[in-house]
């Protein structure tokens, strides 16, 4: 472009300079003539010199055209060749700036006439996202289809052809293969010029394989959500700021027994029954400061039957409104479960309550959680509720409660059972009592000690008839002794009369063996 400004600016000027000199030699050539005419040939000399004066003006005159021209000549080259300069600075800090883009390829692309393609620039991007030297493709375009998916090639062509017949601009999203034989996503961004009858696109590449992987992930996990959504077996229902139904899972119209078509004209709070519906128009008002509210209020079926349900209510954006989300769970086979439970508990309680040993169970503090009512009446106290959550010295006097925590200690730290411990304790009517209490450590589900299992049993009686067996046991060795004694000397004056029948001649009258004397 800048040759060609200076070709014409030369032109130009050469154009001007045999102007003006045709100009000079007309006027020289008529103001002779001109002279002549008007005074029939008199006053030769001072015609000749005006003659000459405007020849030299007009010559001077022209002089001081050719200079000025001159200068706005030399002007207009230094105007073109900064501005040339900065052309190419430009140039040189797109293409600076194409080859360090990340993930970014500018390009500069071509078709003429015959439909054949060119690349006229082709950035270091190229190399970085496809691993292919970019003047293979720049030598050859064929090398940059080749790794294009073949299935979106006619969608490429397509936006080309489109491009070239409107003008418009390219904007296309493709699948290729880079050396390695990774796929990638590209987007491919351009704005069509004709220039000399080829069509030129100026435009960039773009690797958008992550947003791509994003968007799958994003796409499988709202697919996910979907199928959690319809497969859960919990109710979610969303309904807008008033209160009416948006959407629903089947699982309600399923449990409720309501169709689609009546769920979409109906309104959370039609889903209550009647005599509930101000509680929980309460509880939604709840929203207001708090982020999450919990509702335990039932359900209620078309045929009017109730459901038990924990449901907890949240705000948030369906379809970029405010709406309000709630997820209910069923809680029929809970309250069956809790019910079996319970029952099974109170029989439990029954059973303990039915033995005449004393049952109890603290944690790792010696607080008691429970106990039977053999214990209850052991202690004095008259429900079990008045020994849950107290301690032995709450229960007992000092010197007991300081000897039973510190067998529960022995328990819990040594991590063994205590059987059999025999102690004894003051009874209500001030005399001693005998217990036997054996003590077990109760486990968590990791085997971590969380507190003493114990038993009590009454063994006063049991102590006291061993008391008596023991004094009688006692009694009859003593008379025992007493009768062995009598027995020996009965046999040593048996022996002394022997004796003397036996000097005297005499037959022997009594039989003795000292065998039987101890």
């Amino acid at each position: 472009m800048l040759d060609n400004h200076m070709k014409w600016s030369e032109t130009a000027f050469y154009r001007a300079t045999a102007c003006l000199k045709y100009a000079a030699l007309a006027v020289i050539a008529a103001i002779p003539t001109a002279g002549c005419a008007e005074d029939g040939g008199s006053g030769g000399v001072f015609e000749h010199l005006e003659t000459d004066f405007i020849i030299i003006m007009i010559l001077l005159s022209n002089t001081v055209l050719l200079f000025g021209f001159l200068i706005w000549l030399r002007q207009s080259r230094q105007t073109s060749s900064r501005q040339s300069k900065e052309i190419d600075t430009r140039n040189r800090h797109i293409h600076l700036l194409g080859d360090n883009l990340p993930n970014v390829t500018v390009f500069q692309f071509t078709r003429n006439s015959n439909g054949e393609f060119s690349f006229n620039y082709l950035s270091q991007g190229y190399e970085h996202i496809l691993g292919i030297a970019r003047d293979r493709v720049i030598q050859d375009a064929r090398i940059a289809f080749d790794n294009i998916y073949e299935e979106d090639l006619p969608h490429l062509q397509a936006a080309y052809n489109q491009s070239t017949e409107n003008l418009s601009v390219v904007d296309v999203e493709i699948r290729v293969l880079d050396v390695s034989g990774t796929l990638k996503w590209i987007r491919i961004s351009a704005v069509p010029h004709q220039e000399k009858g080829a069509m030129v696109w100026d435009g960039f590449m773009q690797d958008v394989s992550a947003g791509k992987m994003m968007e799958g992930v994003l796409a499988e996990e709202n697919l996910n959500f979907q199928n959690l959504f319809e497969t859960i077996n919990d109710f979610l229902l969303v309904c807008d700021m008033d209160g009416s139904l948006l959407h629903t899972n089947p699982s309600v119209g399923r449990r409720l027994k309501y169709s689609g078509e009546e769920l979409a004209s109906m309104a959370l709070l039609d889903l209550y029954p009647r005599l509930l519906r101000d509680e929980v128009k309460q509880t939604l008002l709840l929203l207001a400061d708090n982020e999450t509210v919990l509702s335990n209020l039932p359900l209620q079926t078309n045929n009017g039957e109730q459901i038990p349900v924990d449901m907890n209510i949240f705000q948030g954006n369906w379809k970029n409104k405010r709406a309000l989300f709630c997820v209910a769970r069923d809680m029929t086979n809970s309250k069956k479960i809790e019910d079996a439970l319970r029952e099974s508990q109170r029989m439990l309680q029954l059973i303990m309550n039915t033995i005449p040993i004393c049952v109890f169970w603290k944690d790792r503090d010696s607080v008691y959680l429970g106990c039977n009512q053999a214990f209850t009446k052991m202690c004095g106290l008259p429900s079990i509720e008045d020994v849950v959550g107290k301690t032995p010295f709450d229960v007992f006097d000092q010197e007991s409660a300081a000897e039973i925590i510190e067998q529960d200690q022995q328990v819990i730290t040594a991590n063994e059972p205590l059987y059999n411990y025999l102690h004894a304790y003051t009874r209500t009517d001030g005399g001693t009592g005998w217990r036997e209490s054996s003590k077990i450590p109760l486990h968590d589900e990791e085997g971590v000690v969380v507190g003493v299992l114990g038993i009590w049993r009454d063994v006063t009686d049991q102590k006291q008839a061993e008391e008596r067996l023991k004094r009688t046991l006692e009694d009859m060795e003593r008379f025992n002794q007493l009768m062995r004694g009598r027995e020996r000397r009965t046999l040593e004056l048996k022996a002394e009369v022997n004796e003397l029948l036996k000097q005297q001649a005499q037959p022997i009258k009594y039989r003795t063996s000292s065998d039987t004397i101890i």
